[in-house]
């Protein structure tokens, strides 16, 4: 008896690969602009009240670590600004047919993109802040490390609803 398996791993030629870069996709909500500036001005104030706190009551401190410590913010302050500010629109999402496209970014600018068939479970999320402002989260949840799950903020509550039905029936039709 002969159980052989006969093994195949061709090269694929690179200009046959699909280019995903064709994809059509959406920017996320406006108002969740509202919600990266709120963050960034989270930054400042614990930032600003870290320094004053040490300037102010712990006057033994070296002068030259607040210093260093003060201009570190500063760079930390404009790149988060930058980063907010021009990666904003970066902020996107496209479907097709097997996979969903996310992308973001500006300085580190990151496109990912995960087949249907890679997704274990899906969850809608909404913080607080995202509430104040009828925001929604779209959780999903991929096989493997959890580096591979993929969250898309801001979206109104239809898209990431539609989003979460065209997971759920994709795996529904892969299943059967």
């Amino acid at each position: 008896m002969n159980t052989s398996i006969e093994f195949s791993n061709l090269s694929v030629p690179v200009k046959e690969l699909p280019d995903f870069s064709k994809a059509k996709l959406v920017p996320i909500a406006k108002k969740y602009q509202y919600v990266l500036w709120f963050n960034f001005l989270l930054l400042v104030f614990f930032f600003v009240g870290l320094i004053t706190g040490f300037y102010f009551f712990i006057e033994e401190f070296p002068r030259i670590i607040l210093k260093i410590a003060s201009a570190l913010f500063l760079v930390i302050l404009l790149f988060t600004a930058i980063e907010t500010f021009k990666g904003f629109p970066k902020r996107k999402f496209g479907v097709r047919e097997l996979d969903i496209i996310f992308q973001k970014g500006f300085f580190f600018f990151k496109e990912t993109v995960i087949p249907f068939k890679r997704i274990q479970h899906v969850e809608i999320k909404q913080g607080p802040i995202l509430r104040l402002l009828n925001l929604y989260s779209l959780k999903l949840f991929t096989a493997g490390a959890s580096s591979g799950d993929l969250v898309i903020n801001g979206l109104d509550l239809q898209t990431a609803e539609k989003l979460k039905a065209k997971v759920l029936q994709v795996s529904e039709d892969k299943d059967e």
